[in-house]
């Protein structure tokens, strides 16, 4: 706790102080609630008794684990009315897993016999709706439904969430715009959760029934989950209207630990190459009907390129009550992250063995920091109201503060004439006092040109016609965002033999404040660091052709969210029937804190109504109980962003994320899938499955080209589509666990549009001649060109192996296929070795994994883990771009001699995200008082 900030302490003390008055009453109404037992006896199938493990699973996903005693009888008491799934496990025996129904003051007697058969049965149970108990098993369930335990994720040695998806599920492929472990974008299907504002979002993420895409731009800030507070994490596919806006290809719930779940003490400090070092803690237990548990993590690295360090800083509490008919639990946290995502590089300077900023590790600027502070709090509570139903209840409140410092080199100067100074700059330098040469300046002496981007900023300071946004090299951009996401949800749920009914509303809203400025500079012989001069691009100069050029932005909006949704799973023989459906009523209301201006601009200021009923309905056909097929059909929607809506007029198109201007109504994306499959043997020692999807947006969002400028604007863009095909096999055996899993992906556009992309080699005005000019450049997306990173073929292996009782060795890979890069939308980019470099792709990378963890005692466990393992180089992203550089290295403005029209042409390369090389860390984990 010494290392947490004084607020952080202050937060979690308020937290702990907020559970124990709201429990209170709770406490005092419920002593003399009735409840019911359980007693379990095991038997092998000779009638001896057997000693077994296993998990209870009851109301609201409440998870306790238990030991039978050496006559394999146990007790359970103070059992809520409600729905319960007990499994029993024993190496060399078959597994089983019963359903229970609980009702008050009941004693329900079970004996279960083992069988020494060689197939395994494992039930696992899942949530339907974001909270609530409305549980089902995977069978029941028209979709196959992935999921990771805490257990899983230990033994993967992962370092977050996102780092087990990627490695442990099958269609989840990671692309590192950012280029920092804790900002990635995580994909699915060809759909997107991403912390970058602008990205498409398209999958839901939930936090114990908490959504967590932010009100401004739908982000999903991944380094504010915490990892050791993960119990569970399940990934719903498809467009599942139930969980809500932006579930257009599927759904990431995660639950987190209790007191009942995780109890003990447990601290697990490890390091590594790069300067990795963090320390893990978790403390969790239980006394009568409360439960508590809390949890941190203190991580940091100096990271694997250069001046790339990130410090994360989380904690976690809850505080659980959970007695008869009512389980209510209090939980908060409290995120303070520090990040550097270096972003692309130069794939030339990557190759490049001398010069500067060369190499594998190499940046192209910097800085590129996030800080984030976030604190939440949230209660979730369930009632059984008597024998099947019960009602639950959700309420939160979130904050996040972010802020940015990005340093870029200024690509508008590419092509202006940055060594002669004229006679004004002479005349402003010379005022100031700035020594200049009298001889002239080249690209020989001034490898960095600077002198006209300082007497350019004198220039407009004394009043005069300066243009540092054209003899600046470099541009220093901040940003401020401030959002604050309340909810409140409540359901129904009922529960009989053969049917399982959900009905819930709820009410989210959020507002934000987003301000951005910049400020001109220009860079520093290292090739690397801006120098600031007092000069900022905020409307106090025009362009070439008569714009503004203004970067502010000062953006306050609301953003509220009715809903209410129903959802319903009927089993009558071999059939289980789906259907239900979700209403979404969203209001994004954004005012402008800007003055207007000359230039005609309305600004942001607009209040837009979205609206809709999204239908879901699938099959499963039990065949036997080794093999049952399924089909399902939903719609999902979401609602345009503030940042769409902020740049979605024609007449005044911009540059995002750098500018938001004036908000004509887009309409919302809608979604609709379909899919089928099958399961063979889902619950035997060994499975397999099979399945096909098929989704079409309609209304899509695309940032497509102005006809009259090189920016552009969002507009609804036609359909486009994503189908494929996953398939793969998985064994569970005494000491091995094993899959080997595929997905075939193509993601398509499937209407024509005309889009911005001034690098591609076949946009417009290489095609009229003037090749490497920018400037309005576009090209012509038609049906059938494939969406730029998204790959077309993923192969994951994975195996758990216990070659020794106490030895624990776990090995993955990750095969991915190559996919186009960002400004290829029209896959017609080629390299002509000038003006044009790079083949518009990432190619195919294979990355294998290797980890161990070896248990000492019970208290004490050791463990290593070697990521790409054979180090090899590979990219999971990029995008095509303009390059001051040549192939040197060397920085050199108008390279290339104009054309007849006066544009001059620049060299245009692909810019790649590069992976983490060869990384081996380990530790060790203190256990104590484990329950």
């Amino acid at each position: 706790m010494k290392h947490l900030s004084r607020s952080a302490r202050k937060l979690l003390f308020l937290i702990f102080s907020l559970c124990f008055v709201a429990f209170g009453r709770g406490a005092s109404l419920a002593q003399n609630s009735n409840s019911g037992q359980l007693q379990l006896q095991v038997m092998d199938p000779s009638g001896a008794a057997l000693q077994v493990n296993g998990t209870l699973t009851g109301p609201s996903r409440q998870q306790r684990t238990y030991q039978t005693d050496a006559l394999g009888r146990i007790t359970f008491c103070g059992l809520a009315t409600g729905h319960y799934t007990l499994f029993v496990s024993r190496p060399g025996f078959a597994s089983q897993a019963l359903t229970i129904d609980m009702s008050a003051t009941t004693t329900v007697s079970r004996e279960v016999t083992l069988s020494v058969e060689g197939d395994t049965t494992s039930v696992t149970v899942v949530s339907r709706t974001p909270i609530g108990n409305a549980d089902a098993t995977l069978d029941q369930i028209p979709v196959r439904i992935q999921t990771l335990t805490a257990q899983q994720i230990q033994n993967s040695n992962a370092i977050d969430l996102t780092d087990a998806m990627k490695r442990r599920l099958n269609g989840v492929y990671i692309n590192e715009n950012q280029n920092n472990p804790f900002q990635p974008d995580v994909n699915y299907r060809g759909y997107t959760a991403s912390p970058l504002v602008g990205a498409p979002a398209g999958l839901s993420v939930y936090l114990d029934g908490v959504r967590q895409n932010q009100p401004f731009g739908d982000v999903v800030q991944w380094d504010l989950i915490p990892k050791i507070a993960i119990n569970t994490m399940e990934l719903i596919p498809g467009s599942n209207p139930v969980f809500g806006l932006n579930t257009l290809g599927g759904a990431i719930t995660v639950q987190t630990k209790s007191g009942l779940t995780s109890s003990g003490l447990s601290v697990t400090s490890y390091g590594g190459n790069f300067g990795r070092r963090a320390v893990e803690a978790e403390y969790g237990g239980r006394n009568g009907p409360w439960n508590w548990f809390a949890g941190g993590t203190l991580f940091h690295e100096d990271g694997w390129r250069v001046l790339s360090p990130s410090s994360v800083r989380q904690s976690f509490a809850k505080l659980g009550y959970n007695k008869s008919n009512t389980i209510i639990s209090v939980s908060g946290g409290y995120a303070i992250n520090s990040l550097t995502g270096n972003g692309t590089q130069d794939i030339r300077a990557i190759n490049r063995t001398v010069g500067l900023n060369h190499g594998y590790n190499s940046v192209y600027s910097i800085p590129d920091d996030t800080d984030q502070h976030s604190p939440f709090l949230t209660i979730n509570a369930t009632h059984s109201l008597s024998h099947g139903l019960a009602v639950n209840f959700n309420t939160y409140v979130r904050y996040t503060r972010t802020n940015t410092v990005n340093g870029d080199i200024n690509d508008d100067s590419f092509t202006e004439s940055l060594y002669t100074l004229s006679a004004a700059d002479k005349a402003a330098l010379t005022k100031a006092g700035v020594p200049f040469p009298t001889t002239p300046i080249t690209p020989a002496n001034t490898p960095f040109p600077y002198l006209r981007c300082i007497a350019a900023s004198l220039e407009i300071s004394s009043g005069g016609s300066g243009e540092p946004a054209e003899k600046c090299t470099g541009v220093n951009t901040e940003t401020v965002g401030r959002q604050h996401a309340y909810g409140l949800t409540m359901a129904l749920s009922w529960s009989t033999t053969h049917n399982k009914l959900s009905l819930g509303s709820g009410f989210d809203t959020g507002s934000l404040t987003y301000i951005q400025n910049s400020q001109w500079g220009y860079l520093n012989p290292d090739g690397l660091t801006l120098t600031l001069v007092p000069s900022f691009n905020d409307g106090s100069e025009r362009d070439d052709d008569g714009t503004l050029d203004d970067d502010r932005v000062n953006l306050h909006g609301f953003t509220t969210t009715p809903s209410f949704y129903i959802t319903d799973i009927f089993s009558v023989g071999k059939w289980v029937i789906n259907a239900g459906g979700r209403y979404n009523r969203t209001d994004v209301n954004n005012t402008d804190g800007l003055p207007p201006t000359t230039s005609g601009r309305s600004g942001l200021t607009a209040d837009n109504l979205f609206q809709r009923f999204n239908p879901t309905a699938g099959l499963v056909y039990k065949a036997s109980s080794s093999l049952n097929a399924y089909f399902n059909y939903g719609e999902s929607s979401r609602a345009p962003t503030s940042t769409e809506l902020g740049c979605a007029d024609p007449n005044f198109p911009c540059s995002l994320p750098n500018a938001l201007v004036s908000d004509p109504p887009l309409k919302q994306v809608v979604a609709r899938t379909f899919e089928f499959g099958a399961r063979g043997n889902p619950n035997g020692r060994y499975s397999w499955f099979a399945g096909y999807f098929h989704s079409i947006n309609y209304d899509d969002l695309l940032f497509v080209a102005s006809q009259q400028t090189g920016f552009g604007y969002f507009q609804n863009f036609g359909k486009t589509r994503r189908l494929g095909v996953e398939a793969g096999t998985l064994a569970h055996l005494h000491d091995l666990d094993a899959s080997v899993e595929y997905t075939f992906l193509q993601a398509t556009y499937q209407s024509t549009q005309i889009i911005g992309s001034g690098s591609n080699s076949s946009n417009s005005n290489a095609l009229s001649g003037e090749k490497g000019v920018t400037d309005g450049g576009v090209i012509t997306i038609v049906p059938g060109d494939q969406i730029p990173q998204v790959p077309q073929h993923m192969l994951k292996v994975f195996g758990d192996y216990h070659p020794l009782k106490k030895l624990f060795v776990s090995t993955d890979l990750q095969a991915i296929a190559s996919s186009y890069v960002k400004g290829n939308e029209n896959n017609l980019h080629q390299p002509d070795g000038q003006f044009y470099l790079g083949s518009g792709k990432v190619s195919a990378y294979a990355v294998i994994n290797l980890g161990a963890r070896y248990t000492i005692n019970s208290h004490f466990e050791l463990f290593a883990q070697m990521n790409n393992l054979l180090n090899q180089k590979y990219y999971t992203t990029g995008q095509l771009a303009t390059s001051p550089y040549n192939d040197n290295g060397n920085f050199i403005a108008r390279e290339f001699a104009p054309y007849t029209s006066g544009d001059y042409p620049v060299r245009n390369t692909i810019f790649v995200s590069p992976g983490a090389p060869f990384t081996v860390f380990g530790g060790l984990k203190f256990t104590i008082a484990r329950r």
